[in-house]
């Protein structure tokens, strides 16, 4: 178990090496903000409420399932109202950790993209995270612990092997998500420590 109190940033950031190397190989913030949750060449799922879909006998998922139903690599799209095309894409480890590439191609054909890593967890329909700091070439910046924008809490509507549907629960925001093979990548430009990270709210 990994500990936060009494960690200088020099300790966590070894702690977050070695437990992300295996996301380094990932290589390579913005989940996005965007109306009526939707996701690409995505059919739509019947809402259950704060209801998580579940096994084939129609009860919902436990803890422990839900936390195997999200490992591995979850990809989001969506159209912002200003016409920026948003991709993101997570890979939770079972460590705990986790680490998601953002992209965003804007109306002119530019492309901005930033990779950030921290930690994953989930309770009950709970899912939170807590972000960490961002991939850098060098290596990681990390982020300011203090943040309280730093630790997001949403609610999962709908769970499956294939999808998952969830909101925010400070600012109502929806997302979908789907399930992608492990061979799938976003491409991200990863900056140097000394470029200021680009600041993705979600």
């Amino acid at each position: 178990m990994i500990k936060f109190s009494g960690l200088g940033s020099l300790v966590l950031t070894g702690i977050l090496a070695a437990s992300l190397s295996a996301c380094s190989s990932m290589v390579d913030r913005q989940q996005v903000e965007f109306e009526g949750a939707s996701l690409a060449a995505t059919p739509a799922v019947e809402s259950r409420g704060d209801v998580r879909s579940a096994p084939a006998d129609g009860g919902s998922l436990t803890t422990a399932q839900a936390r195997k139903a999200l490992l591995g690599k979850w990809y989001g799209i969506a159209n912002s109202k200003t016409g920026i095309r948003k991709e993101w894409l997570v890979e939770r480890a079972e460590d705990g950790t986790y680490r998601t590439d953002f992209r965003s191609t804007h109306p002119d054909g530019r492309v901005e993209s930033q990779a950030e890593v921290g930690f994953w967890g989930v309770s009950g329909d709970v899912y939170f995270r807590i972000f960490r700091g961002w991939v850098m070439v060098d290596g990681m910046k990390l982020a300011n612990a203090k943040n309280p924008s730093h630790y997001d809490a949403y609610r999962i509507d709908h769970l499956s092997s294939e999808l998952m549907r969830y909101q925010h629960v400070d600012n109502g925001r929806r997302y979908i998500m789907k399930r992608m093979p492990e061979n799938f990548r976003l491409p991200v430009v990863l900056e140097q420590k000394n470029t200021a990270p680009l600041k993705f709210e979600f």
